[in-house]
């Protein structure tokens, strides 16, 4: 018998308890769906953290059917560590059902044979320490497509579906339980009946890191546009291609997409009287066109700083450059120290729901270093080289992606128990946040903003290698879909206001909507060459 039949037949009985877990997760989450509203908030977190490690086990033994170590001690682990967290539900008081506890229990005893199973020794035997010599200096052999690498443009292509996403669920999200009876600017400004605790985690997932990775994809070819134009023409490029859209953004599109927030408050009907309150609020909203207006102001500061590039010595530059190259854990163990360092503090002083507004300008104040922060570290990696060092396809972000998905994962878990445990009570209750729980709700934040984002750029830099045409037209659109899209997704939320459908099929119709009637329109929009040279 072959080894590889050998360690299939071993493997058998493994793939086949993590396929029974898995549809035990699908059946918890199929009973909270039917339970609705009456299900804990506890249920719907614990639900989806157990689906999502229940996905990766089933990965690792379709990994492991090929031979892979990593595979093999990542599904012992958490086989390992998942057996003494379900039982601890099963057995422990605390927020779950009866009905869930007797769920874990079932899931705890197909743990406990996976334990089992894979630390025998005629498994583990398949699976040998072996120390490989892997260079990380050499050039990737595999060729582009392109003249670009499709993995950072279809990174950011992603992050922005993401904030298409983003904004569909916003309406049915728990945090917001009623439309406001007076005309007000949210970051919601329909609220439908209907809500789905589901979208409030992936709306957290959402707002703990993509808004930051979009600032450090941005800075990526900083570096190389100023060597190539010179601060002044690059300033004078970036004030085309982002302080033109950003006044129509303000001028035209935000003013449409807030009117259904005014026509559903009740007020005085009509487009003046609409007008007329919008000039009332002592500011101008500019919706998600905020991060154009900042990222130009970062834009401002990198040519300035290149301006005076005649101070720093070039073999300076480029020892600093390489200090972390290559070393993928020191690099993100630096990010997440200096993004704790400049937003912790920011956060205490100024709280994470401050939103100054000066005319059309808004930003979030808390993280205006951490964005900066990602924004310097995009400069650096681009300076180094997209298909070299850090991002280079052989490096180690890449090669490890399993290692930082597994920790944006868990980085993620952890941030979910302290709001449930820690947060959520105190808010429910209108009480200030005491100062531990703050602290730790801060400290996650920038432990899931560093590792999930790393985990994206590990994910698309490993396996998004290849154009594909229809990728590369929403790549070439993404830019202007993030501009065009926030109208569309306010008035279909506001059509959708008393359609008698889910909040999940709502929040589907919104999605899909948006990506087609904002994808659509930019690439027709982008076959005018004036407009191209903006979109």
């Amino acid at each position: 018998m072959t080894p590889s039949r050998a360690l299939h037949l071993r493997l058998r009985p493994v793939i086949g308890a993590q396929w029974i877990n898995l549809v035990l997760c699908v059946s918890l989450i199929s009973v909270a769906f039917a339970l609705g509203h009456s299900a804990p908030p506890a249920v719907w977190v614990r639900s989806t953290i157990i689906l999502i490690v229940s996905l990766f086990m089933v990965l690792c033994g379709l990994q492991m059917r090929r031979g892979r170590r990593w595979a093999y001690v990542r599904a012992k682990w958490i086989a390992i560590l998942g057996s003494i967290g379900f039982v601890g539900v099963a057995a422990l008081p605390g927020p779950f059902p009866a009905w869930m506890r007797i769920e874990q229990g079932g899931q705890a005893l197909v743990f406990l044979a996976l334990v089992w199973m894979l630390t025998r020794p005629q498994l583990a035997s398949f699976f040998p320490l072996a120390k490989a010599s892997i260079p990380v200096d050499e050039v990737d052999p595999l060729p582009l497509a392109g003249t670009r690498d499709a993995s950072l443009d279809y990174l950011r292509a992603f992050i922005v579906l993401l904030v298409l996403l983003h904004h569909s669920m916003l309406a049915y999200v728990d945090f917001w339980r009623a439309q406001p009876r007076t005309f007000a600017i949210t970051s919601a400004p329909i609220v439908d009946p209907g809500h789905w605790a589901g979208f409030d985690i992936i709306a957290m997932f959402n707002d703990t890191f993509f808004m930051a990775l979009m600032f450090l994809l941005s800075g990526l070819f900083v570096w190389s546009s100023l060597e190539r134009k010179g601060s002044g023409k690059f300033l004078r490029d970036r004030a085309l291609r982002l302080g033109v859209p950003f006044v129509v953004a303000v001028g035209i599109l935000a003013p449409l997409a807030y009117y259904p927030a005014y026509a559903v408050s009740g007020d005085h009907p009509g487009f003046r009287a609409y007008v007329h309150a919008l000039l009332s609020l002592g500011y101008w909203p500019a919706g998600p066109a905020w991060f154009i207006w900042l990222l130009l102001f970062f834009d401002a500061i990198a040519a300035g700083l290149y301006a005076l590039r005649h101070r720093w010595s070039k073999s300076a530059r480029l020892l600093s450059l390489r200090a972390v190259q290559d070393r993928a854990p020191t690099f993100v163990a630096i990010l997440i120290v200096v993004s704790a360092v400049v937003y912790v503090p920011m956060e205490l002083a100024f709280s994470a729901e401050n939103w100054p507004i000066v005319g059309p300008f808004s930003l979030q104040i808390s993280r205006l270093f951490l964005y900066a922060t990602y924004f310097a570290v995009g400069i650096r990696l681009g300076a180094a080289g997209t298909q070299s060092g850090l991002l280079a396809r052989n490096a180690g972000l890449a090669r490890r992606w399993p290692i930082w998905l597994s920790a944006g994962l868990a980085a993620f878990a952890l941030r979910l128990a302290v709001i449930v445990m820690l947060v959520l009570p105190v808010a429910t209750n209108h009480r200030p946040l005491p100062l531990t729980p703050r602290l730790l709700s801060d400290v996650t934040l920038v432990l899931c903003c560093g590792t999930i984002s790393v985990a994206f750029v590990a994910l698309f830099c490993r396996f998004a290698v290849t154009h594909r045409a229809l990728f590369d037209s929403l790549s070439a659109s993404s830019y202007g879909m993030y501009l065009t899209h926030y109208p569309v997704v306010v008035w279909l939320q506001f059509a959708l206001l008393t359609v008698a459908l889910s909040p999940i099929a709502k929040g589907a119709i919104v999605f899909v909507g948006a990506v087609v009637l904002s994808w659509g329109p930019v690439v027709a929009l982008r076959r005018v060459p004036v407009i191209a040279r903006v979109l």
